[in-house]
């Protein structure tokens, strides 16, 4: 279905447009109102087979960024599989998301630039 809007007040929807969705993804919105945060598979963006990503858009559309590629199949092991999850910070200014890349989950924390 890709990226959209969706009025719960009046029922209408839009695309966000210039956005590519990632399969699998997991969104949160910023507290600013301005950008959307995103993981997910990257294979609708040129990613390899299984590899995962976290992205940063504009949610007017028309912009947006790749922050962290990764394999995603280590980290802990459990019959539930640690996927990213970003979330904004309250002020807008730093997305926090895990990483199962390597031998254990990881927490990252990309900071956003000024503006």
């Amino acid at each position: 279905m890709g990226n959209v809007l969706f009025d719960a007040n009046g029922g209408s929807d839009a695309r966000i447009p210039g956005v590519p969705a990632l399969r699998g993804q997991h969104l949160s919105i910023s507290p600013s109102g301005k950008l959307f945060v995103s993981d997910g598979l990257t294979e609708t963006v040129g990613g390899p087979k299984g590899e995962w990503g976290v992205m940063v858009a504009a949610l007017g559309g028309d912009a947006y960024a790749i922050l962290h590629r990764f394999a995603g199949n280590g980290g802990a092991k459990s019959w539930r599989v640690s996927h990213p999850h970003p979330v904004f910070s309250f002020d807008s200014r730093r997305i926090y998301y895990n990483v199962n890349a390597g031998q254990y989950t990881q927490l990252h924390v990309a900071e956003l630039a000024a503006g």
